[in-house]
């Protein structure tokens, strides 16, 4: 049995060595090369643990949509797979434009299901930017100024 299950442990053990052996060890003008080197593997190693999940999700949260505003004569047993996620997109681009989520419901219910889909795109791309707000600086309390 190996310590390393996968890519995405590969990968948070080559981050790790990089940030802990390399990084203290680089020139000053290359370390912030190597800051965003480690920024890129953890993304990959986030992507590879949730990406096919996300996938999988917004494929589903948008055939629901669409199923919505167009129920479909045959009925469709299987769930959409990842593989379905661009043609789902393009539909729903085309259904955007058509208008046929200007009802305020429907309009609710896109925006609810695409913000799914884009805070389970954040959590892999950059998940410190979906801390609770009560996390996040009050924009109308004073900063502190160096002088």
């Amino acid at each position: 049995m190996s310590d390393i299950a996968d890519a995405a442990d590969l990968l948070a053990a080559a981050r790790e060595a990089l940030l802990a052996d390399l990084l203290p060890e680089a020139p000053k003008e290359r370390r912030y090369a190597g800051l965003m080197i480690a920024n890129v593997m953890a993304i990959a190693a986030r992507e590879l643990r949730l990406g096919a999940d996300a996938a999988r999700n917004e494929a589903a949260r948008l055939a629901f949509l669409l199923e919505a505003i167009a129920p479909s004569t045959s009925a469709k047993t299987d769930a959409p797979s990842s593989a379905d996620l661009a043609a789902l997109r393009r539909a729903l681009c085309a259904a955007i434009r058509a208008g046929r989520f200007d009802d305020p419901a429907r309009e609710k219910a896109l925006a609810t299901e695409l913000l799914r889909t884009l805070a389970e795109r954040v959590a892999i791309s950059n998940p410190k930017a979906l801390r609770p707000e009560a996390d996040a600086p009050d924009p109308a309390a004073p900063q502190a100024r160096s002088r």
